[in-house]
């Protein structure tokens, strides 16, 4: 609303909101059988209209005229405000009241505007609302709207502006409930496991006048699920069904529960589909079920760097390998290409990485990778007006999170203020990563300088960065290296903040010389990477000299190289070390950044094919610190490398003689092409013809449900004996396997999961997080994973305690998976499962599903032994009765709940 220059008598105190809903909107939901509706999603704004009130005679204001600029096609692009010059001299009140730019509102104050230019509002940036009108200075207006088709409630609020008295506000807003008179809702688990029973429970309300007799019709025309029965479970028959109906009474003004049993058979997603009718009204919801497999998910990445500029034709051979014990019909299989090295980072830079990220180091990684990609799209003029408006949306939330871990001293941690000591490490790692986003996005200056002189008054006299907050990484802030790879890494934070280094050039000579004169005889090859690579920034006389030792201990294989952390001889046949490495993956990328550095892009090529091949499917590696230097050296050579003359075509050929052809070209470069492959694809042979590059990826996932081989980790979740059917105590101890010269691991991350139905009693988590060993305590997947942080773990065995309430019904539950694994080193991890209180059909059925078996059960529980050792038992079939039973009867009855079992 908009008031206009009158006196402040007129204006009133309070802005008044009147509402007027209509009990009962046919268009919402509808009446009669055939006014049903099937509901799914309502969009968060609907409506967004201007008004002409050009009419208004008593106004004083020159008439404003608002009009709505369209495409052809209709579509609002934006809205003219066009005023007219005034026919009449502007009027001054003198007032006793408060002057303007003082009281509680005094920032709402509106400046003239600069001449009669007219102002232009983008229709396509709304806010999430579905009506936004105004009105003149007679203070009244009626507005009458149809509300979105949802059953929810909206906040009206509104607001007068005044150019004398600036803003006045309502003193609080009005909340509308829109309802329908006749409505559906059901409520639906996270998840369910394939095999177990799901009870769903539909909710029909009746706001209607008089009680109605609804028919309730849960769909299955799509076959995703069967119907479970309790004699069906016993006799371990089905029969397809394509809906099931039943018969409820709802009084009015009340809402009644009818449930469905039901057992899904598909994997992925599953349609719930019910719908509720009656004489006079009708509703329908539509809904999504996720069905997952048995165990824990294991994905496997395989890719390719396809180089077409110096042969017309590049062959490459994938292998799928599923253990023999994965659960059965669990794999998936997929293929995908794309035209650019970063395309499929830029295509999931909110998920490179599938562990948790909730520390302030982890943090960074909504925060890094943003800033790659935007230098390197720029670089490459590739860059959209949507990726950089995405990037840079993550930057600005990650900077303002990464703020919260900041101690009062200017530096940083992993876990804020709950941690004593700020870490040098951490410290480095943001003031770096904040310098490179300040060419994006607004970094407060004062915020990196203070982090810098915080590290300056770390530094030993010997020129070193010696750790004095927490260890999370040992290979980058303690190992073998006596504290060479943590100086290396903080002397690049200082090397990068060239704007600053005049005010620390003598820390930075300091470290400088504390690194170079340590270099000769290391041994640790992490250490020497970093170090490398900080010298050859440095432009140090013993730059050339450290590259040629790092050269001396890489491995390579064909047209990769790589370097490797020697593998323990106690762990020389784990099979997590064949597995992408994150510390590998690390050292790696600072030897490739130094051979960038240093001018030899050539032999940076064959470092980048092996980076390539470690990637995941989402763009991202294992973890936070390989992903950040991973990917920043992937973009320094991609940029020297990319063309927009790209013309490939890839042939994947697989099961003998079928073929699926991709083409990628300067159209489709940063396009992820991918497709599926049926599971039983084995061998998957790729061939590349045309000119320029591509990256070719195998991706595929399948399920293990039996404990991990090779655990570095003791793991033993037990099920405490006060657990029950509707609510879990959970204790699960852990400790390190210490192996020769490893005592401790580094930051752990254990996570725990629930049986379906389970979800976290989020009132118990609060202890958890007062435990001097537990960091930080989060929950994910729709709360059915706790996941708990830890600084290290050592022999030393732990045993938190996690519970979880049963929110939905579910049957022959799965066991649930407890898993727990070094952030830092992906070799370390530990798998277990565990059962928790079970249930059975009879335990989630209702009224008449539940049958005769189950009436059985529920009378000889309830009923008490008499003095002769024998049940009495009252069960009813038809007009039966059956009382005080021998022995041999009670013998049947649990014989057949056995079977039911």
């Amino acid at each position: 609303m908009y008031l206009d220059d009158q006196s402040r008598a007129d204006i009133p105190n309070d802005l008044q909101i009147t509402t007027a809903v209509p009990v009962y909107a046919a268009g919402a939901g509808g009446f009669g059988g055939s006014g049903l509706t099937l509901r799914k999603d309502f969009p968060e704004s609907w409506i967004w209209e201007t008004v002409n009130e050009t009419n208004d005679t008593s106004s004083r204001l020159p008439p404003i005229t608002y009009k709505v600029q369209r495409a052809p096609d209709g579509t609002p692009l934006y809205t003219v405000i066009e005023k007219q010059p005034r026919s009449q001299p502007e009027h001054v009140f003198k007032t006793n009241t408060r002057p303007p730019l003082a009281g509680p509102y005094a920032f709402s104050r509106i400046p003239k505007p600069h001449k009669n230019i007219p102002r232009l509002f983008l229709s396509q940036e709304i806010a999430n609302t579905w009506l936004f009108e105004s009105a003149y200075s007679g203070g009244q207006k009626t507005i009458t709207k149809k509300v979105p088709d949802t059953i929810t409630s909206w906040i009206i609020t509104g607001f007068s502006v005044n150019p004398v008295y600036g803003l006045g506000l309502t003193q609080q807003p009005r909340k509308l409930n829109v309802f329908l008179p006749f409505f559906v809702s059901t409520n639906l688990p996270y998840s369910v496991k394939r095999g177990e029973i799901v009870s769903i429970p539909v909710v029909i309300f009746n706001y209607m006048e008089s009680g109605q007799t609804a028919e309730v019709t849960f769909d299955n025309s799509e076959y995703e699920f069967e119907f479970a029965d309790v004699e069906n479970e016993i006799h371990e028959n089905s029969k397809a069904e394509t809906s099931r109906k039943k018969t409820v009474e709802v009084p009015s003004n009340s809402g009644r529960t009818v449930s469905f049993m039901i057992r899904p058979t598909k994997l992925g997603h599953i349609t719930i589909k019910v719908t509720a009718t009656t004489a006079l009204a009708g509703d329908g919801v539509e809904r999504q079920l996720l069905v997952e497999p048995e165990g824990l998910p294991q994905f496997v990445n395989k890719a390719a760097f396809v180089d077409l500029r110096s042969a017309p034709e590049v062959m490459k051979n994938f292998t799928v390998e599923v253990p023999k014990n994965a659960v059965p019909d669990s794999t998936r299989v997929e293929v995908s290409v794309i035209g650019d090295v970063l395309g499929s980072t830029v295509q999931n830079l909110d998920s490179l990485i599938r562990m948790p990220y909730g520390c302030g180091e982890q943090n960074m990684l909504n925060f890094v990778p943003n800033i790659v990609v935007l230098d390197y799209l720029k670089g490459t003029d590739q860059l959209t007006s949507k990726i950089e408006q995405k990037a840079k949306k993550f930057m600005e939330s990650g900077y303002q999170r990464e703020l919260t871990y900041r101690h009062d001293d200017g530096s940083f941690s992993a876990f804020g203020n709950s941690d004593p000591k700020g870490s040098t490490w951490l410290t480095a790692f943001v003031a770096r990563s904040f310098k490179q986003a300040a060419s994006h996005i607004s970094v407060e200056e004062a915020i990196i300088d203070k982090a810098l002189e915080w590290l300056s008054d770390q530094q030993a006299s010997n020129g070193s960065f010696p750790e004095v907050g927490k260890v999370s990484h040992k290979d980058m802030q303690g190992g073998s290296g006596e504290g060479i790879a943590l100086t290396a890494y903080t002397l690049i934070a200082f090397l990068e903040n060239r704007n600053l280094l005049p005010k620390y050039q003598n820390i930075v000579n300091k470290a400088v010389d504390y690194v170079a004169r340590n270099i000769d005889g290391l041994n640790d090859v992490y250490a020497l990477a970093i170090a490398a690579y900080a010298l050859q920034l440095a432009d140090h006389s013993s730059k050339d000299f450290t590259l040629s030792q790092l050269d001396g201990k890489a491995t390579t294989d064909g047209d990769t190289k790589w370097w490797h952390k020697p593998i323990p001889e106690s762990d020389s046949k784990n099979p997590w070390y064949g597995k992408p490495n994150s510390v590998n993956v690390e050292m790696s990328s600072y030897a490739m950044l130094s051979f960038l550095e240093a001018g030899l892009d050539t032999d940076a090529l064959p470092i980048m094919k092996w980076l390539i091949s470690q990637r995941n499917d989402k763009g991202g590696f294992q973890s936070t610190q390989d992903t950040v230097v991973g990917l920043q050296a992937l973009a320094k050579l991609a940029a020297k490398i990319s063309s927009k003359n790209n013309d490939v075509t890839i042939v994947v050929s697989y099961n003998e003689n079928q073929q699926r052809e991709i083409k990628v070209n300067s159209e489709n470069n940063l396009i992820l092409q991918k497709f599926e492959l049926p599971s039983t694809a084995k061998n998957v042979d790729i061939k590349a013809t045309g000119r320029g590059f591509a990256i070719v990826s195998l991706g595929y996932k399948y399920n293990m449900n039996v404990t991990g081989e090779w655990p570095r980790f003791v793991l033993d979740p037990q099920v405490n004996k006060n657990s029950n059917q509707d609510y879990l105590h959970l204790s699960v101890c852990t400790s390190f396997v210490p192996t020769t010269g490893q005592n401790s691991s580094n930051m752990a991350v254990m996570e725990v999961g629930f049986p379906s139905g389970f979800t976290a009693d989020s009132d118990t988590l609060p202890s958890l997080e007062n435990m001097d060993y537990i960091k930080k305590v989060e929950l994910k997947d729709g709360d059915t994973i706790v996941v708990l942080y830890f600084d290290s773990l050592d022999r030393n065995e732990l045993c938190p305690t996690i519970s979880a309430f049963r929110t939905h019904k579910v049957a022959k539950q799965k066991p649930a998976p407890v898993v727990i694994y070094d952030y830092y080193d992906n070799s370390r991890i530990a798998r277990q499962f565990y059962d928790g209180p079970k249930s059975t059909v009879c335990d989630i059925c209702e009224n008449e599903d539940c049958g005769e078996s189950c009436s059985i059960r529920s009378q000889k529980q309830r009923s008490p032994k008499d003095d002769n050792g024998t049940a009495d038992v009252k069960a009813v079939s038809g007009a039966v009765t059956v009382g005080a039973l021998s022995t041999m009867h009670v013998l049947v009855a649990v014989l057949l709940l056995k079977m039911f079992y």
